[in-house]
């Protein structure tokens, strides 16, 4: 599936801010703002490796030139590859899993009245950590569970449990 989404364009403010981060003290020129407002577009919001990544380079660098923009638009290509691979597994996993999901969560709610937590249903049908809530809103989006915000809400949907 070829990639037709472009990050989002920075502000002159989050480049600013960019270049704060990376040690540059006082106001930066216009010019300068003007050169790093792709870096800063591709490097992503603050607390991704790769902004990290890009203020470090960028801290580096002599003489405050921006660092290659193709470093940082490839990690963002690899996040989105790792994204749609997470993707796939949970909703194959969802697939694999509906039946048991429905069974075991009503099998929870007949024995005490109440639903499992995400964790106990991914523990009993051995779920990634990592991948549990993106199954649960699948299975729920597929009409198989349904959740509220109460705690210990989860519950097979109408007709979805075995008797």
């Amino acid at each position: 599936m070829p990639d037709t989404k472009q990050p989002r364009r920075a502000t002159r403010a989050q480049v600013r801010q960019f270049l704060a981060a990376a040690g540059y003290e006082g106001t930066p020129p216009d010019d300068l703002v003007t050169e790093y407002v792709d870096l800063v577009s591709a490097a992503g919001r603050p607390g991704l490796p790769r902004h990290r990544l890009a203020v470090h380079l960028t801290a580096q660098s002599a003489g405050w030139a921006a660092p290659a923009v193709a470093v940082f638009e490839a990690a963002r290509r690899e996040q989105q590859q790792t994204r749609a691979q997470a993707s796939a597994a949970a909703r194959d996993t969802a697939t694999r899993d509906a039946e048991r999901a429905a069974a075991y969560v009503a099998g929870v709610w007949e024995r005490t009245g109440a639903g499992p937590t995400w964790t106990e249903l991914g523990d009993e049908l051995g779920w990634s950590p990592a991948l549990r809530a993106r199954i649960i809103r699948l299975l729920a989006n597929d009409g198989v569970l349904t959740y509220s915000t109460q705690p210990r809400s989860l519950a097979a949907a109408a007709g979805r449990a075995e008797s």
